[in-house]
């Protein structure tokens, strides 16, 4: 890993709690390490399901404990309602879950080639250090998982 004076690596919960600067190792993040943390990070929160109905999701006050999304599996991606149901509950989760990603846009779709799968494209703004970075995410999510892929502008 290059080190860099520019971000920081801090554990997930850390993050949440309220203290993006603080690495408890005093290991710094390169552009690269910082996609490869979003990634994983992203890819992670997609794939936890936390037990909330998208109605208590979005209107109630999810903590930390609540991390995740609740079940979208009666969505279908097939559906211009759903789909931005789905936007709705992803950008919410974002916000809620990745303070280190400002400036988020979502952007959810069907997927031409399975029927039964959603692409989400996000775009957002991460700061290393003084620099702000420009990150999209394009992910698939289907009824078994979310996969994708980052990159780093």
């Amino acid at each position: 890993m290059h080190a860099t004076p520019a971000g920081s690596l801090v554990p997930l919960f850390d993050r949440l709690g309220g203290e993006p600067d603080a690495s408890a190792d005093g290991r710094v993040l390169d552009v690269d390490g910082l996609r490869h943390s979003l990634q994983l990070d992203l890819a992670r929160l997609f794939n936890v399901r936390n037990g909330m109905s998208i109605a208590q999701f979005l209107g109630d006050a999810p903590t930390v404990l609540d991390y995740g999304l609740p079940d979208t599996l009666a969505l279908s991606p097939q559906s211009a309602a759903d789909l931005a149901l789905w936007q709705q509950v992803l950008a919410h989760a974002i916000a809620l879950y990745e303070p280190r990603l400002s400036r988020v846009s979502v952007r959810v779709a069907p997927d031409a080639g399975k029927p039964t799968a959603a692409r989400v494209a996000i775009a957002a703004t991460a700061m290393l250090g003084r620099q702000l970075c420009q990150v999209q995410f394009d992910v698939v999510l289907d009824d078994r998982a979310a996969q994708g892929a980052t990159r780093c502008a």
